[in-house]
């Protein structure tokens, strides 16, 4: 039924067919055919440029993971499990005096808050430069070795300070402001283990620039040393100590080492 209904609604329309008067290749064969396709495939082929593939270094190891699970986890825990003291931790950030009110607490240094963030600043912070270092360098080679470098002078680095400090605070008992000033740096490693935390993670799995977030980076390790130099030089002043040794002792044992670090770290790459 629809096609008799098509042919009625067509025709009206002449069909105009144009015959094909040329001469027809009788004797093309099929194995004719086939010789023809694969010639013409070769020509085809042989045009093509083609490239060597590249294998390339991925900038995320297996064991990044594990350090970004550690780190979320510890701040997931010290956030639920104690929460005031995690809360006192972020408002001195703002108002350094809630330090003194911490100072008094027992196991200041030995509480699980202040384990766990210190353990995700010294696990974070060379990770943090690798990354920056395998972005700039094009590394692709297994960036294990350079982290334990960044490593290793990070520890003695931090364990040195301590007693450093805790040794010249008891030669001339100033116990109470070497006390107070090293807490104040403890904390801002902290801090910035929690920053670097946040950016390896975006460094290793968003499409926003390396460049930018190391850079970034940078920029806040930068001015937490400035608050911490600051804040170093009011403490030194409230407690009546001579600004020139203050100012000696920071630059001996903050921004010297941190120099010395960062030429370390440039001579490895």
């Amino acid at each position: 039924m629809q096609l008799a209904v098509n042919q009625t609604q067509y025709s009206d329309q002449p069909l105009h067919i144009t015959p094909f008067y040329g001469q027809y290749e009788q004797h093309y064969s099929k194995a004719e055919w086939v010789e023809d396709v694969v010639a013409y495939n070769a020509y085809y082929n042989s045009q093509i440029n083609y490239k060597q593939g590249v294998l390339k270094h991925s900038l995320v190891e297996n064991w990044m993971l594990f350090i970004l699970l550690f780190g979320f986890t510890s701040l997931a825990y010290v956030r639920t499990m104690y929460r005031k003291r995690f809360n006192m931790l972020v408002q001195t950030f703002s108002n350094w005096k809630v330090s003194k009110q911490i100072i008094r607490y027992e196991k200041v240094y030995a509480h699980p808050v202040n384990i766990l963030l210190t353990i995700n600043f010294i696990l974070c912070f060379p990770l943090f430069f690798c990354l920056w270092a395998a972005t700039l360098l094009e590394i692709n080679y297994s960036l294990i070795p350079l982290y334990f470098s960044i490593l290793g002078p990070l520890l003695i680095y931090i364990v040195l300070k301590l007693l450093v400090y805790k040794g010249s605070g008891w030669l001339v008992a100033l116990n109470e402001p070497i006390e107070e000033y090293v807490f104040q740096a403890n904390l801002f490693n902290k801090y910035l283990g929690v920053v670097y935390l946040i950016l390896i993670s975006f460094m290793m799995y968003s499409p926003i620039s390396s460049d930018f977030l190391a850079q970034t980076g940078l920029a806040i390790l930068v001015i937490f040393l400035s608050f911490q130099l600051i804040r170093g030089v009011i403490i030194g002043i409230e407690n009546g100590i001579n600004l020139y040794l203050i100012i000696l002792y920071l630059c001996t044992l903050e921004i010297l080492p941190w120099l010395i670090l960062g030429k370390w770290v440039k001579s490895l790459l």
